[in-house]
């Protein structure tokens, strides 16, 4: 997204030329004094001098000196006047490829350029909401508000590299709501007054807050998990924190211990859903910033609550035994080391195993038909002269042949 300008442009040289218009460029007769005197005095031939009448050669003179005053006063007033016009034309030809080569830019780079001119005006560019497509005209309003468009747009440029996060910065959370949720969790006391539905919405916020704001977010108080692996901090400018923050991220997010947990199971996710948000527990990270709208983004919710959870490990039940580990009588290598995400994700798995095996072994006996169906099998009995157990034994194979595909 580079502007190629092969002229050198400025729009006050034509201005500065044009003001030469009114210098006077008039030559005084009495500084040709050399002229003058050669042109007034004659010799004979034994070499006097002998004075001659120089008024009509002094006025013969004056009149030569003035026409190529003159003349040199035209030159002059041509060459400025031509000068001003070339420039007016180099201006107007320039401006003409400026605004072509702004209206071939993608919705990407106007957007970012948008974003670059209201951040560098001082302003937050998360409180610009444009629909997708407005970004380009925008742009092309905003330099054409300025008085020298040219210079304006590398500046922005400049300014652009210097305050926003590559997008090469940015895949890793594009493509993962777990880990754009990561960094809402990092920032939620930005978002406090924001609520976004859905994994698309936060995603799409999320990488705009990165991209746009960058600046913000390196310099801004974070939440940051009790983590039992961490990295050297990365020192390149603009992106050290992002970069610091991806690699503790996935050096300590939960990974084996949660294989157990189904993606695609919607009963199991809506249960964990359940069971960390209960108030109880409380686990679950972003309640009333991120509203999930499908299992799938109640999955990824439920990862992210837990990859936030300490994964350093300690004697757990020392604390919840209020076992003084400083008593020299008290066995430490008894007490077993457990991290609080660990112990967590263990009560949760068990707590999972005896609410799945209590529904395989539900009394079916007991299942009760609703009022207003009794009728409707009372109708059924009496038209087929049957019992109630064979109709609704015979109701069950057949949904279940429907459902199974079964022949």
């Amino acid at each position: 997204m580079i502007y190629a300008n092969n002229s050198n442009y400025n729009d006050g040289n034509s201005a500065h030329n044009y003001d030469r218009l009114n210098d006077n460029y008039e030559i005084p007769v009495e500084k040709s004094g050399c002229a003058s005197m050669a042109l007034t005095a004659t010799s004979d031939n034994n070499g006097a001098v002998v004075e001659g009448d120089n008024q009509p050669s002094t006025s013969l003179n004056q009149e030569v000196l003035n026409q190529a005053n003159a003349y040199h006063q035209a030159q002059q007033y041509k060459f400025s006047t031509d000068l001003y016009f070339y420039h007016a034309k180099q201006n107007w030809k320039n401006h003409e490829d400026f605004y072509k080569t702004i209206g071939s830019f993608n919705e990407e780079d106007c957007k970012s350029l948008v974003f670059a001119h209201n951040v560098y005006l001082g302003n937050l560019s998360a409180n610009i909401e444009f629909d997708k497509g407005a970004f380009k005209s925008t742009l092309i309003s905003i330099f054409k508000s300025q008085p020298y468009p040219i210079p304006y747009f590398h500046e922005l440029m400049r300014f652009k590299i210097n305050n926003q996060l590559p997008d090469s910065s940015l895949n890793w959370i594009k493509g993962d709501l777990r880990s754009a949720l990561h960094i809402a969790y990092l920032v939620q006391g930005f978002f406090y007054n924001k609520t976004m539905v859905g994994g698309t919405e936060l995603i799409s916020h999320i990488s705009n807050y990165l991209k746009y704001e960058i600046m913000h977010f390196n310099y801004t108080p974070l939440t940051l998990p009790y983590y039992a692996n961490y990295v050297v901090e990365n020192n390149l400018p603009l992106i050290w924190r992002i970069e610091t923050i991806k690699s503790v991220y996935f050096r300590n997010r939960t990974d084996r211990e949660i294989k157990w947990l189904k993606g695609d199971d919607s009963d199991q996710i809506e249960w964990a859903y359940n069971y960390l948000s209960s108030d109880k527990r409380d686990h679950l990270i972003l309640q009333d910033i991120f509203i999930p709208s499908s299992i799938e983004d109640k999955y990824n919710l439920i990862l992210a609550s837990l990859d936030v959870l300490s994964n350093a490990k300690y004697t757990y039940e020392a604390v919840t035994k209020n076992i003084d580990i400083s008593d020299p009588t008290v066995d430490l290598e008894s007490i077993a080391e457990i991290s609080y995400r660990a112990k967590i994700i263990e009560n949760m798995k068990d707590a999972w195993a005896k609410f799945s095996t209590s529904n395989k072994n539900e009394d079916l006996s007991e299942v009760k038909i609703y009022k207003k169906n009794q009728d409707q099998l009372d109708s059924i009995i009496k038209a087929k002269g049957t019992t109630a157990n064979k109709v609704i034994s015979q109701i069950i194979e057949d949904e279940y042949k429907k459902i199974f595909n079964k022949g």
